[in-house]
């Protein structure tokens, strides 16, 4: 007797949920212009996500829009057509459509336009259009955008899936707000997320925070691999690596080494050897005193001119190339600056410091601070 009250409870309660389900049939997308294999595809990735809605019962019955127009007599798929169609189907909901080309030309995609019938209420409940590139024919490639279809033709939520790859154990934020922990295989499928641009943020101990933007559309799935790096550069047991703000720091501050170099050695040039240079010094004593610029003065003929010439025109290139080199020295040292502060402060992980670079210029001169808070 027991057995008995306990079968007949469960088919009491199991007998509303299958007279809750929706009969919905998939009718074969129509093509408008001979694209029939595509179509076929598409029919059979529309079926597919149609059976892996929970509430709907759908029907494995492989009838066409065309051929079901053509028994019933209505070339246009209105809806006293799709009543007298669902009507003989059986069915409470029918999704049907139609594909055709976007262009007559070779180049050319695929406009798709998907319905869904309401029979209880003789109305088109729900509509989608899309197109799809004609180089996705093949029904794997048509599997991710039906999915989407599918889901707003059956009043699915408008919200975006995110999956999250991270540290097994790492905690997840999303616009600051926790949604869940990596499992042990470093992954977290959030979902019902607004779509638009969101805000992530990934902790695991003994790990520098990974702060990210993921851009969610509506029926999507996107997808965020974090690295994150263990605090104070070791990559997760390296041992000797450096951050990469100390690393950049370093490199661009022996480049500015390397251009305070070439300022020294072009002042050298320029005030010593070519200023005391035997032909220049000649020529200048030949010179009367008044004159203050030689190499304007200097003439075809006088002694030393063509070596005075090449040493004034040599002299003509280096004195800009001083102000080239100093310049670039102090900007490439205060930016080398910034990066190995940054990367020395940063390597303590608290991330609780900043820094600023105020340049400075003028017709007499320039320079470069750095302020620095933490």
């Amino acid at each position: 007797m027991g057995a008995l009250l306990t079968l007949l409870s469960t088919l009491a309660l199991s007998a509303p949920a299958t007279a809750s389900a929706q009969s919905v049939i998939v009718l074969g997308i129509r093509s408008l212009d001979g694209d029939d294999e595509f179509a076929r595809n598409l029919t059979g990735a529309l079926r597919h996500a149609a059976s892996q809605v929970s509430d709907w019962e759908v029907s494995d019955r492989e009838v066409t829009l065309a051929q079901m127009a053509l028994a019933h007599g209505c070339d246009d798929p209105n809806p006293s057509c799709m009543a007298e169609i669902a009507d003989s189907l059986s069915a409470e909901r029918v999704i049907y459509g139609d594909v055709r080309r976007t262009s007559a030309e070779a180049q050319f995609d695929f406009s798709v336009s998907l319905h869904l019938f309401n029979a209880e209420s003789d109305q088109v409940e729900r509509s989608v259009a899309d197109t799809i590139p004609s180089i996705r024919t093949d029904i794997d490639d048509l599997r991710e955008p039906v999915r989407r279809y599918v889901a707003e033709l059956a009043g699915a939520p408008r919200t975006g899936t995110l999956r999250v790859v991270a540290l097994p154990g790492a905690e997840i934020f999303v616009d600051g707000e926790a949604v869940g922990v990596a499992d042990a295989e470093g992954q977290l499928l959030v979902e019902d997320l607004e779509p638009g641009t969101r805000n992530v943020r990934i902790a695991a101990e003994g790990h520098d925070a990974y702060t990210s933007q993921v851009a969610l559309e509506p029926y999507e799935e996107a997808s965020l691999e974090a690295d994150l790096q263990a605090i104070g550069g070791g990559g997760g047991g390296g041992g000797g690596e450096f951050p990469t703000g100390i690393v950049v720091g370093a490199g661009l501050l022996a480049v500015s080494v390397g251009l305070a170099a070439g300022w020294i050695w072009s002042w050298n040039r320029v005030t010593n050897e070519i200023q005391n240079d035997p032909a220049f010094v000649s020529a200048r004593a030949a010179q009367p005193e008044t004159v203050d610029n030689i190499c304007a003065t200097i003439a075809p003929g006088d002694a030393g001119y063509n070596t005075v010439t090449g040493l004034c025109n040599e002299a003509d290139t280096l004195e800009p190339l001083q102000f080239v080199f100093a310049v670039s020295a102090a900007a490439v040292a205060g930016v080398g600056l910034y990066f190995l502060l940054d990367g020395v402060m940063g390597a303590d992980g608290d991330g609780e410091h900043a820094f600023l670079l105020v340049p400075t210029a003028s017709p007499d001169g320039g320079g470069l601070s750095v302020v620095g808070s933490f």
